[in-house]
């Protein structure tokens, strides 16, 4: 396949622009990887061992992650009420309210980048991202 090398350069460059003017977005009140573990807990409280998982990332770098937004004040930990023993990461009303904001300037922001797509093109790009999947 003699487009492997062109398709390679191609997603990493989208991704990496994307990834940068997202995290413009966020501004200092969190990093990427913050946001993504608010995110998670949006829909509901969850141990870090399942985000860990989740986001295959170590245990110490979730542990790190929660402990940075525990201070910020966007999550707690709180005993589970089923078993004691389990810790859950809880979002605050404060963090509800920053995952919130933050998603509509996402949601914005790409709309805006894919505002040249047609609507068949967008179709045509998920399917194809899809199948990758």
């Amino acid at each position: 396949m003699k487009q492997a090398a062109e398709l390679e350069r191609a997603f990493r460059t989208v991704f990496r622009t994307l990834r940068q003017e997202v995290n413009k977005l966020m501004g200092d009140e969190v990093t990427s990887n913050e946001f993504t573990v608010l995110k998670l807990i949006a829909d509901g409280p969850k141990m870090a061992s399942a985000i860990s998982k989740e986001l295959n990332v170590s245990a110490s770098h979730i542990t790190s992650v929660t402990d940075s937004l525990v201070r910020k004040g966007y999550m707690t930990r709180s005993r589970s009420e089923n078993d004691r023993r389990v810790v859950e990461l809880v979002l605050t009303g404060t963090g509800q309210e920053l995952v919130e904001k933050l998603e509509e300037k996402k949601s914005a922001y790409l709309q805006a980048k894919f505002r040249s797509f047609t609507e068949e093109e967008l179709d045509q790009l998920v399917k194809l991202f899809q199948k990758l999947m």
